[in-house]
C-alpha cells in the first residue's frame, strides 16, 4: 500500500521515444488504469515502474521516495502478466508459493499463506492440479494470487485480460477490482479496452504517442474530454464542428451549430479562433417532434438492435448523429426527424489539445 508518483517519465530506444514526459500520482488505495492503443506508451510505463526498464529521465516516487536505483527484485511490487507466466511443471499451490519459498519462509507460513489467497481468488480444491489441467481463467487466477500472496505495496497488471473470451473477462475483471478494493493495495492496470478502464479504475490515464493526453477520473475523462482523440477512444461519440464560439464565462461558451445555438461547458481556455468540436455522446441525445428539436436531420440507417433501434441521422449541413431509441420507436429510413439533446452532456472542446 502506497502512494506512487511519476514524474516526467522519459524512455528512448534509439532513434524513437516510448515515453515523452510521463506524469502521473496514485494515491494509497488507487486502481490507475493506462489506457490507450498499442504504441502509446502505457506498457513501457509499467515496466519502468516494475524495474524491468530504466528510463532516460524523470523519476518514480514511492512515499515520497525514489525508487529508480532499486532493483525490481526489491521494491516489493506485484507484478501479472497478460501471458499468465506460469511454471508448467509445478502445481498451482507451488506456483503461488514460489515467491514465498524465495523468501525463505518456514514451510508452514508458506501453506497457510498460500491456502488464504487460494480462497480469497476462488481456486479451492485446485491446489494439486497443474496448470494444462485448469482453465484460462483459473490460470489467470493462479498469476493474481502469487501476486497477492507476497502482500506486495505496489499492484502492476498488464493486460491479464487480453486472453480470456468475453464471459471469462468480465469475471475476472470484477475479482480483480474486488480484490483490490479488499486489500486496499494500490494498483496500475494496463488495457486497451475502454470499458475495463471505465468500470475498475479510480483514476485514468488515456495515453497518446508516449505522453499522458488526459489523467482524470473515469466520467470526467468519458463526459469532459479534452480533445477528440480522448473522446473518440473512450466510447461512441458524435463531433460536429462549429460555425461561432463567443465566451460566455469560465469554461461556458455560446456556439453556432448546425443552424442553431447552444449555450454549453467545455474545456477552459478555448477561444473565438480555437478550432473546436461540438461532442455529444449517443445517450444525449433523443428522438422527438420536429417543432421541439434542437436540431432536425433525416435517417439515413436504421437497425433493431433488439434492446434499442440504432439510427443515424443526416443534418441539413452534413453532420451525422448516431443515437438509440427505443426499440419499437416507429423510425424508417427517409424519414425527417427531430432531435433533442440534454446540454449538461453537451461538451465543447478543441480538435487537439494545446
Amino acid at each position: 500500500m502506497a502512494t506512487v508518483e511519476v514524474r516526467d517519465l522519459r524512455k528512448r530506444y534509439q532513434d524513437f521515444l516510448a515515453l515523452d514526459g510521463v506524469s502521473l500520482r496514485a494515491e494509497t488505495g488507487q486502481l490507475v488504469t493506462l489506457l490507450g492503443p498499442s504504441g502509446c506508451g502505457k506498457s513501457t510505463t509499467l515496466r519502468c515502474l516494475a524495474g524491468f526498464l530504466e528510463p532516460n529521465g524523470g523519476d518514480i516516487l514511492v512515499e515520497g521516495e525514489s525508487i529508480l536505483s532499486t532493483p525490481a527484485n526489491r521494491r516489493g511490487f506485484g507484478v501479472v502478466f497478460q501471458n499468465y507466466a506460469l511454471f508448467p511443471h509445478m502445481t498451482v499451490a507451488e506456483n503461488i508459493g514460489y515467491g514465498l519459498k524465495l523468501q525463505k519462509l518456514p514451510k508452514g507460513e508458506i501453506e497457510t499463506r498460500v491456502y488464504d489467497v487460494m480462497k480469497l481468488v476462488r481456486l479451492d480444491g485446485l491446489g494439486d492440479r497443474l496448470p494444462r489441467e485448469i482453465s484460462g481463467g483459473q490460470q489467470q487466477r493462479v498469476a493474481l494470487a502469487r501476486a497477492l500472496v507476497l502482500k506486495p505495496r505496489l499492484l502492476l497488471l498488464d493486460e491479464p485480460l487480453a486472453n480470456l473470451d468475453a464471459r471469462l473477462r468480465d469475471e475476472v475483471r470484477w475479482l480483480i477490482r474486488d480484490l483490490q478494493q479488499q486489500s486496499g493495495i494500490t494498483a496500475f492496470y494496463v488495457t486497451h479496452d475502454q470499458s475495463e478502464a471505465m468500470a475498475m479504475s479510480d483514476m485514468v490515464a488515456v495515453m497518446k504517442a508516449g505522453r499522458v493526453a488526459q489523467f482524470a477520473t473515469p466520467r470526467e475523462i468519458y463526459q469532459k474530454p479534452v480533445e477528440r482523440y480522448v473522446a473518440d477512444f473512450t466510447g461512441e461519440a458524435n463531433f460536429l464542428s462549429c460555425d461561432e464560439v463567443a465566451v460566455t464565462g469560465e469554461g461556458r461558451y455560446s456556439i453556432a451549430v448546425a443552424g442553431t445555438t447552444l449555450d454549453l461547458g467545455g474545456v477552459a481556455g478555448i477561444t473565438s479562433d480555437t478550432p473546436v468540436e461540438l461532442l455529444l455522446r449517443p445517450e444525449a441525445l433523443r428522438l422527438t417532434s420536429v417543432d421541439e428539436a434542437t436540431f432536425r436531420g433525416t435517417v439515413t440507417k436504421s437497425a433493431f438492435l433488439g434492446a434499442a433501434l440504432h439510427c443515424e441521422i443526416t443534418l441539413p449541413g452534413g453532420g451525422v448523429l448516431k443515437l438509440s431509441a427505443e426499440p419499437n420507436a416507429n423510425v424508417r429510413t427517409g424519414d425527417e426527424v427531430g432531435i433533442a439533446i440534454d446540454h449538461s452532456h453537451a461538451w465543447l472542446m478543441p480538435e487537439v489539445a494545446p
